[in-house]
């Protein structure tokens, strides 16, 4: 069956003649009992359908505008999260930093204090040196009564006594009759 074949079909079942015997004019289709409720049918399809375009278009438009506040807030944690990190970094290597810095203080006040105890070392050594030395020039000369040296200096001599001491001079004592060279 062909096209042509279904529409001289139609034709025939369609009279285009009204109930009083004369010809109808316009479309057959629109003669049927069938049209009105098809008409509001698919208009009320039509409705529908455009309400929910429309719903969908609006919902649509929210998402897309949530997505935008997501992708926003993204972006701000991931600068954020990144400024963090970089912060981090920083504080790790002048922690690094410090620490070598306090291990060369460390390392140079070690070497200090060891130079300081090896100095105070051979000056305690060349103490008990000197002590014993002195002990042995003690014992072996003895000591003056006015001094602690172990030289005898009769100038000193006026310090053990109680009497005043009288003028001297170089080889005895000072007169004022004697010539002066």
């Amino acid at each position: 069956m062909t096209f042509d074949d279904l529409k001289i079909k139609t034709m025939k079942d369609h009279p285009d003649e009204k109930s009083n015997g004369k010809k109808a004019k316009g479309l057959p289709f629109l003669y049927s009992p069938w049209w009105c409720p098809v008409a509001v049918t698919l208009g009320v399809l039509c409705l529908g359908s455009m309400v929910i375009i429309i719903k969908l278009g609006m919902e649509l438009s929210q998402v897309s505008d949530l997505l935008t506040q997501q992708q926003a807030n993204l972006t701000h944690q991931k600068n954020k999260l990144e400024r963090q990190i970089s912060a981090r970094q920083q504080a790790e290597e002048t922690s690094q930093e410090s620490q070598k810095e306090l291990k060369e203080i460390i390392e140079t006040l070690a070497q200090k204090l060891n130079e300081k105890s090896k100095e105070q070392m051979e000056l305690h050594q060349q103490n008990l040196n000197l002590q014993e030395t002195l002990k042995r020039v003690a014992n072996c000369s003895g000591l003056h009564p006015a001094s602690s040296f172990p030289f005898q200096f009769p100038i000193l001599d006026w310090a053990a006594s109680e009497e005043p001491p009288l003028p001297m001079a170089l080889g005895g004592q000072f007169s004022f009759d004697a010539l002066l060279i």
